[in-house]
């Protein structure tokens, strides 16, 4: 099964095949409208945020939005248990780019109670990216393909920090050059 889920996938197969088998055509046409209704805008929005993501690349804006796993965030910001509710599937946050080092920026809820975090440049050994496919460790679901970029932080005893975005372009790439001129720095 996958990641201990398998359950779902059975169930998400069973109905829209079984329905018809059954001769249930009312019911398997109600439930392929339900499913369109709500994958659509789950998609949609997925594919606007990918596709603005990459526009702002190409204009050369030096941020990226993507998802913080919950457990590394407790580490970074003070946050209560109730945030475990809502963003179970990771704390969003805006990635920039600084003389410092990688600006972590919370987003939506917890722009106001949580300031921004830098990652300094000396403290990372090196970073990564990796396909994530469309079920993240963190229990994300997307509909589109995720990357999780993996910054190296050997200092750090919380181990490697996890991005998990849509639009990963350049991050990486990014995060390289600064730390090789910093290093040439030094």
């Amino acid at each position: 099964m996958v990641r201990g889920r398998g359950w779902w996938l059975v169930l998400a197969a069973a109905v829209p095949v079984g329905l018809p088998l059954l001769g249930r055509w009312p019911a398997a046409l109600g439930f392929a409208g339900l499913a369109a209704s709500a994958i659509g805008p789950v998609l949609l929005v997925q594919w606007w945020a990918r596709r603005r993501q990459r526009a702002l690349h190409a204009a050369g804006a030096q941020h990226w939005l993507g998802r913080v796993p919950l457990d590394r965030a407790a580490l970074i910001w003070e946050l209560g248990p109730g945030l475990a509710l809502l963003f179970g599937g990771g704390i969003h946050v805006m990635v920039a780019l600084s003389d410092d080092g990688l600006t972590l920026r919370p987003r939506l809820l917890l722009a106001r109670r949580h300031p921004s975090v830098t990652v300094l440049w000396s403290d990372i050994a090196g970073a990564r990216a990796e396909p994530a496919g469309r079920l993240t460790a963190h229990g994300r679901v997307a509909v589109l393909p995720l990357t999780a970029v993996i910054l190296d932080l050997p200092g750090d005893t919380g181990g490697p920090l996890i991005i998990t975005t849509h639009a990963a372009g350049g991050l990486v790439e990014a995060v390289t050059e600064r730390h090789i001129a910093q290093s040439a720095d030094h």
